[in-house]
């Protein structure tokens, strides 16, 4: 089952333009679909379940947006019977998709970028940049959201060939490969100011 085919493909070309609301309720259909199978058949239902996840990785690695975005809410949300939520491979998948554009992803990774974000609007180029890329407070967290997962990319294990190479039933995270990530994250804002 192609992710394209989970709605229709009418959604799946326009997925990437529909509000945050609009993506949350698709992503919460495909949840209650599995867990009313569940209820006849756990074991069926996360066999399924894993299929779908292999697929949606194979998508997600070739490039798909609305791929990555979904590992990201699948790998946060962790599958009963399955395995347990990993948010570091989440906030990896989401990166990956924000970097792409997922405006969901972004909104999903709000916390995670947060931090980032009060430091950029201390920066003393901050003005420059919000005059050169007519920034607005509609679009700003956004932009920053997408180059800072850009750098975070290029500096670190989060990309494509990686999680490619990952089990696709996560190894439960720890708090340290977490804070190693925002720590990433915090080293590369100066690179990306910079950049910008």
């Amino acid at each position: 089952m192609a992710i394209k085919q989970v709605w229709n493909d009418k959604i799946a070309e326009t997925f990437i333009d529909m509000s945050y609301d609009e993506q949350s309720q698709l992503y919460r259909r495909f949840k209650r679909q599995f867990d009313a199978l569940s209820a006849y058949n756990l074991d069926y239902a996360n066999q399924q379940y894993q299929e779908y996840l292999e697929e949606t990785i194979m998508l997600a690695c070739e490039g798909d947006t609305i791929a990555q975005d979904f590992l990201t809410y699948i790998y946060k949300k962790g599958r009963v019977g399955l395995f347990e939520n990993n948010l570091l491979r989440a906030y990896k998948w989401g990166i990956i998709a924000s970097s792409n554009g997922s405006k969901l992803s972004i909104m999903r990774l709000k916390f995670f970028f947060q931090p980032a974000f009060y430091k950029i609007a201390e920066h003393p180029k901050l003005d420059e940049i919000i005059d050169n890329y007519n920034l607005t407070a509609e679009n700003i967290e956004y932009f920053f959201a997408m180059a800072l997962s850009d750098m975070i990319m290029s500096v670190s294990d989060v990309n494509i060939k990686v999680m490619s190479q990952l089990a696709v039933i996560p190894e439960p995270f720890t708090d340290e490969s977490l804070r190693e990530l925002e720590r990433v994250r915090d080293r590369v804002i100066e690179n990306t100011m910079k950049l910008l």
